[in-house]
C-alpha cells in the first residue's frame, strides 16, 4: 500500500518541526521507521508513536488544548543505537587500525605524491581520533 501524502504549506511545515523538536528537547525519540500511512517522521513521547505529519503535536505540548492527537499503533520497535560509549571506543579502535595501515603504507612508498596522501589522511584520522577522545 503506498503511502497517502499530506500537502502541507510551508508555515504548517515549520509548525511541526518547531513542535517536533520541542517534544524531542522534552524526552521524545526520533524513529527510524517513517509513518506508515504517509512516509512522515514518527517520534515516540510517553510510551507513544506520533506521526509528525498526522497528528497533532501542539495538543501533546499544551494538554489544556481540547483536540486529541491520534496514536499510532506500534509498528516495530526501533533498532537499538549504541551507547556513546560503545560507539566511540569502537570509533576509536577503528582509527587506530586505520592508522596502523597506513604507517605501514607509508614505510613502503617512494612516491612523494602517495606519501603527502597518506599522511594528510593519516591527519585527518588522528585530528578525529583526538576529537572522540574528548567524548
Amino acid at each position: 500500500m503506498a503511502p497517502v501524502t499530506f500537502q502541507l504549506s510551508q508555515e504548517q511545515n515549520k509548525l511541526k518541526m518547531v513542535l517536533a523538536a520541542d517534544l524531542v528537547r522534552r524526552g521524545a525519540s526520533i524513529l527510524q521507521e517513517p509513518c506508515p500511512r504517509c512516509g512522515a517522521v514518527q517520534i515516540r513521547y510517553k510510551g507513544k508513536v506520533y506521526c509528525t505529519n498526522e497528528d497533532d503535536l501542539e495538543s501533546l505540548l499544551n494538554p489544556s488544548l481540547e483536540k486529541e492527537a491520534i496514536v499510532h499503533e506500534k509498528v516495530e520497535e526501533p533498532k537499538p543505537v549504541a551507547a556513546p560509549s560503545q560507539a566511540t571506543d569502537s570509533l576509536r579502535k577503528m582509527l587506530e587500525e586505520k592508522l596502523n595501515n597506513l604507517s605501514r603504507q607509508l614505510e613502503s612508498t617512494t612516491d612523494p605524491v602517495e606519501q603527502t596522501r597518506i599522511l594528510d589522511l593519516m591527519s585527518k584520522y588522528l585530528e578525529t581520533l583526538e576529537k572522540a577522545k574528548k567524548v
